[in-house]
């Protein structure tokens, strides 16, 4: 049984706003395995940030039940509070990593200093320290750029400098909070490619939360989509994208506007015009069965005719996923079959109702 690194129970954040309460993060659990690339998305405001603050407990909870590699660092209930004392909590945090949109570097300090900075608490030598701080620029490479100063490095590479620093203390969770949001595309990406292979070298859990859909698809295997404080769908990265189920989830990943955009052409398809004969289907394709030609063979087998009216081809975290709308024109039965042996080759089949075309 995998290994839960976090747990989240019950968790309550709640603010007094001119003189009104804020529920910032209202009655969410969520449980992350040890391993995890864990992407928590959803738009600004919508409790991410304060949510995962509550992990070591930078964001004390009003309600709920906080645990970190199976120790109980918060809970709190309608009768009780208990919370890890401060000399216990403090080594704890240090098994939690976190890196932030804006760096947060000391500008007056070279960067081996600055990733020295973090390491001046353990019981190590000056030269210890020096070693383990060059160690961990290698790591993220910057192994080259210890003597320079933050301002002459790129954004990418001062959030590098910071993934630097906040590996200092060895630990097993690290949590990235918007840390991609001030960057651009190309450095983006790379930073995105460097949690990843330091989720797979190290073993790291990565917590990453995020409004940027595409952060998520390229790394994380699991997903939380939050909304006004609480979590509303949650699923793996497959799931999430291929079978999304809520308005906004469906949004983030955009399924809503490949539909929107199918929806439109085939409100003006001549083609879709005797619908005793025609289904309108979504059709979705994941991993290797996406170069498989399956709709070639639909009519020699079973005498129906497929035409592409949209389609779209994504890649989750290196696994291709394609979506396609078609017509499926031939007698009842023969579309049964077909949509049958879509089936049994790994492709999901939604079948999209006439009143939604003329709805769009």
């Amino acid at each position: 049984m995998p290994e839960k690194v976090i747990e989240l129970s019950h968790i309550s954040v709640f603010f007094n706003q001119d003189g009104q309460t804020l529920k910032a993060v209202n009655d969410v659990s969520l449980d992350v395995e040890k391993g995890d690339i864990y992407g928590v998305v959803g738009y600004s405001g919508a409790g991410k940030s304060t949510l995962v603050r509550v992990i070591n407990l930078l964001q004390r909870p009003t309600a709920g039940k906080v645990v970190v590699n199976g120790e109980t660092l918060f809970e709190k209930t309608d009768q009780s509070t208990a919370i890890i004392e401060a000399k216990k909590l403090r080594p704890k945090r240090r098994e939690i990593g976190m890196i932030f949109q804006h760096f947060n570097l000391l500008d007056e300090k070279t960067v081996i200093q600055n990733v020295e900075f973090a390491l001046k608490h353990r019981k190590l030598k000056e030269k210890q320290i020096t070693a383990k701080a060059q160690e961990l620029l290698e790591l993220v490479g910057l192994g080259d750029r210890g003597q320079a100063y933050p301002a002459q490095l790129s954004g990418g590479q001062q959030q590098r400098v910071a993934i630097a620093r906040a590996l200092a203390n060895d630990p097993e969770i690290l949590i990235s909070d918007e840390a991609t949001s001030a960057l651009d595309p190309k450095n983006t990406v790379q930073i995105l490619e460097l949690l990843k292979r330091l989720n797979r070298e190290l073993n790291l859990t990565v917590v990453l939360i995020t409004h940027e859909m595409d952060a998520v698809k390229r790394i994380a295997n699991k997903v939380a989509v939050m909304s006004e404080g609480q979590i509303v769908e949650r699923g793996t990265l497959l799931d999430i994208f291929t079978n999304a189920q809520f308005p906004l989830t469906k949004k983030l990943v955009g399924t809503e506007s490949d539909s929107q955009k199918a929806m439109a052409i085939l409100k003006n398809d001549h083609a879709f015009d005797n619908q005793a004969d025609q289904s309108i289907l979504h059709l979705t394709y994941r991993g290797s069965s996406i170069s498989e030609p399956v709709t070639t063979k639909l009519y020699e087998d079973f005498s129906v005719e497929t035409s592409i009216v949209y389609g779209n081809v994504d890649v989750l975290r290196d696994t291709p996923v394609g979506t396609l709308f078609v017509i499926m024109t031939g007698a009842k039965n023969g579309r049964q079959q077909a949509i049958q042996y879509l089936k049994a080759h790994d492709v999901t089949v939604t079948e999209v109702g006439l009143e939604a075309v003329k709805n769009d």
